[in-house]
């Protein structure tokens, strides 16, 4: 959540941190996974287009996760890309 407090302050932290957020996705540690789960959440509702690219890994995680509260940040989360996809 730290980050995301950063990301809201100083907006250009976002570009060089973002491939080592979305990294961490792919983590072992559920926590980590459910961290950046929050902070891309928060980020994606003032401007979900710069996620959809992560739409098929949400997908992955919201098929493999078995946590209650992460679950419920996936389905919003695909709930505010779902308008922007263009298929």
């Amino acid at each position: 959540l730290v980050m995301y407090k950063i990301f809201l302050k100083f907006p250009d932290a976002l570009r060089p941190s973002f491939p080592k957020l979305k990294e961490k996705l792919e983590d072992r540690d559920s926590s980590a996974i459910s961290c950046a789960v929050n902070v891309i959440c928060e980020l994606a509702r003032k401007n979900p287009q710069n996620y959809l690219s992560l739409a098929p890994l949400f997908f992955k995680l919201l098929a493999v996760t078995s946590n209650n509260w992460m679950l419920i940040k996936i389905v919003k989360l695909l709930g505010a890309l779902c308008p922007l996809e263009p298929r």
